[in-house]
């Protein structure tokens, strides 16, 4: 098509045209044809510093804006929570922030390419002068014969101009791409969805919050199509503060009247007040955290969980709520096991932090002294560097430590040519070969029945489905460790079997393949790998040392020093109570609760990659989880009216009655509607100020003493 011809057409004109330029030099004169050369030698390097220049350029301004169409995406499946919590401001912030450093890059992109323009200009001017030059000049012998034209000149230079303009015409070609989206247009679109609106006439200014009032509805109908409930004919006046229960089950209403009330949804008739002020005529940021609403599972932000915990609150009420009244909060939606667990799964730097990392080690004895006090010793088995752990696999009993890069990660493990030099030294290649191929066979001869997704073979099997067929295949044609394919067939095989044997442990597979003798090897193994490893590998590798934290093992790990023994029933659960009451004892709930807090969680991830403790996935964190960060949420803000519209009906009565009442406690004089889901439930709690009572998509008033309450 016409694209090819041009691809075609422009080269072949440009190089007609440079040797036209050639033949014109050499004809003006011969010393006039190395300068032509050079000169356009120059114009074509000139250009491709250019178009690289501007290839990168290009580059950035895409890679920008993938980033920033990405940052939108997640931005839109926030909206539900950025006006549910009012944060269209924190929103603007991060937008501004992602700008501002696109524009910084772009910037610094601009002044690279304004520098290799720059050589391009002095040539337009050096390249005319030069040519004169080069004309003009005449040596000692030089003889009439020896002068340039003029006309010559002109035509030796008209042929050069000719030849470096289509040069830069087909290295723009090579060079040529389509323009970025326009990003800050997009941004600024953005920007303008997040400001408020207002009913009515959109350009008068929202009113102030009162600080108290009355929250009414009257002839209220309305549809929340994130629950699917409707209602109609609301009518009902609820002076605040007060303590107010919304009773009925799920599908009556109840979740839409706690939406309506905290102004989440609009209504479709009538309208809801609050100190004879309209709802939708508040700020809508404001009105959201005057007026919070936990009604739903969290939408997750990427950050850390600390960062999504307050998400949405102001930086004061950031700075008042410290670690205490979260631990509180915490505690008091349930989340706390949640947190307390991430804490125990992160890791400590001592050089970040000397103080809990002493701490931490201190703790440690602690706990050994605890175990042993109360009869519990066995169940921990400590690393010990004289001792075979017959808790731990092979591969970890001969490295003895915690991998800090990928070179000595499991899967790596028995391919590292290090490994390997200390395996020969030992004598142990044979000896591991043999335990992977009966590692192989048994498992082959065990599972060979049950399909590759069976729980049973994802459970205990040392190599997954894919792999299975290999082995299968391996062990059919190898009945024993020796004989093996000669080349690189044969030392795969070899080093996969060795894989099978580093991930293999007596203690959970039970095979009868390690006795004391091999432990003994072993455990040489271990004291040769640390011996001689080389310099460039000691920061790879991070071992274990009784009398110091290791940075690379999480904050459990690091208390227990060792594997809980996988023998006796129950003792990971009675370990485990044991380390969160040592570590109670030794003052270090709090820090626990840092750290967890502090976890990283990534949104669109489902779970976090190997070896990445402190990563969250958005897989990992279940639906109860999200409704905890979601109600943690309103409460960290100190709302004037809270209203929990979470459902309740999965949980246990005294669970709920203990839940709400420690919820009433931290809300005594504040304003609190919460939805229950029966009468029973009512009655188990202490009397409310209001109650409203919602079936068949109204309100219905029970009691005379309750319809005084909450009736106008």
């Amino acid at each position: 098509g016409p694209l090819a011809a041009v691809g075609i057409v422009v080269p072949g004109l440009t190089l007609a045209a440079i040797l036209l330029a050639l033949v014109m030099a050499e004809l003006a004169a011969p010393r006039l044809v190395p300068v032509i050369a050079l000169l356009l030698a120059a114009v074509g390097l000139a250009r491709v510093l250019l178009a690289s220049r501007t290839a990168a350029r290009r580059s950035l301004r895409l890679a920008d804006t993938a980033a920033t169409e990405a940052g939108l995406r997640d931005l839109i499946r926030r909206m539900p929570a950025v006006r549910a919590h009012g944060a269209a401001a924190f929103e603007r912030r991060r937008l501004g922030l992602r700008a501002r450093a696109a524009r910084s890059a772009l910037v610094r992109a601009e002044a690279r390419l304004a520098y290799a323009r720059a050589p391009a200009l002095a040539l337009v001017v050096i390249l005319p002068a030069l040519l004169v030059a080069t004309a003009l000049w005449q040596g000692e012998a030089a003889t009439e014969a020896d002068n340039v034209l003029p006309g010559a000149l002109v035509a030796a230079a008209g042929a050069f101009a000719l030849a470096a303009t289509l040069v830069a015409i087909s290295l723009r070609l090579w060079s040529q791409y389509r323009a970025a989206a326009p990003l800050f247009r997009t941004i600024a679109e953005t920007l303008d969805a997040l400001s408020p609106r207002l009913p009515g006439n959109r350009s008068r200014k929202a009113v102030p919050f009162p600080a108290a009032g009355a929250l009414v509805a009257k002839g209220v109908g309305a549809y929340d199509p994130g629950s699917g409930e409707r209602l109609t004919g609301v009518d009902l006046a609820l002076p605040m503060p007060a303590h107010v229960a919304i009773v009925g089950h799920r599908g009556s209403g109840s979740r839409a009247l706690a939406a309506l009330l905290a102004g989440q949804i609009e209504p479709t008739a009538g309208a809801v007040t609050y100190g004879g002020t309209d709802l939708r005529a508040f700020d809508s940021a404001e009105r959201a955290r005057r007026i919070a609403l936990a009604g739903s599972e969290a939408i997750l932000i990427e950050g850390t969980l600390r960062q999504n915990l307050l998400y949405g609150a102001r930086s004061g009420d950031r700075e008042a709520s410290g670690l205490a009244e979260r631990i509180a909060i915490l505690k008091l939606t349930g989340l706390d096991a949640f947190v307390y667990e991430r804490g125990l799964e992160a890791s400590v730097d001592p050089e970040d932090d000397p103080a809990t990392a002493a701490a931490v080690v201190a703790a440690r004895w602690a706990v050994r002294e605890a175990l042993a006090s109360e009869g519990m010793a066995r169940l921990v088995e400590p690393f010990d560097p004289a001792r075979y752990n017959h808790q731990a696999d092979i591969g970890e009993n001969i490295l003895f430590g915690e991998a800090v890069s990928p070179a000595f990660s499991q899967a790596r493990l028995a391919a590292h040519p290090y490994l390997r030099a200390v395996l020969e030294a030992e004598d142990l290649t044979r000896t591991l070969v043999d335990v992977g191929l009966q590692v192989a066979r048994s498992t082959v001869e065990i599972f060979a029945d049950l399909p590759d997704d069976h729980p049973l073979f994802e459970t205990f099997s040392l190599f997954p489905a894919a792999e299975r067929g290999y082995f299968e295949d391996l062990v059919a044609r190898q009945p024993e460790a020796r004989g093996f394919r000669r080349g690189p067939a044969g030392h795969r095989d070899r080093e996969r079997l060795i894989g099978l044997a580093l991930r293999y442990s007596e203690t959970r597979h039970r095979f009868g393949l390690i006795d004391e003798a091999l432990e003994q090897r072993l455990v040489a193994a271990r004291h040769s790998f640390a011996a001689m490893l080389p310099p460039r590998y000691r920061e790879k590798v991070e071992f274990y040392d009784p009398s110091r934290l290791t940075a690379a093992a999480s904050l459990e790990e690091n208390l227990l020093f060792g594997r809980i023994t996988q023998g006796e029933a129950g003792a990971e659960g009675r370990v485990r109570a044991l380390v969160r009451r040592v570590l109670a004892e030794q003052g270090l709930e709090p820090t626990v609760y840092r750290l967890g807090l502090a976890a990283r969680i990534e949104a669109g991830v489902a779970v976090a990659g190997q070896g990445q403790r402190a990563i969250l996935g958005e897989g990992a964190i279940g639906p109860r989880e999200r409704v905890a960060i979601e109600f943690v949420r309103c409460l960290v803000r100190r709302p004037d009216i809270l209203v929990v519209g979470l459902s309740l009906d999965d949980r246990k009565p005294d669970e709920i009655t203990a839940r709400i009442e420690r919820l009433r406690a931290l809300r005594a004089g504040a304003a609190l509607i919460v939805c229950l889901p029966d009468e029973d439930t009512l009655n188990r709690q202490a009397p409310f100020d209001a109650v409203l009572r919602v079936e068949r998509n109204t309100v219905v008033i029970g009691d005379p003493q309750e319809t005084e309450a909450v009736t106008v």
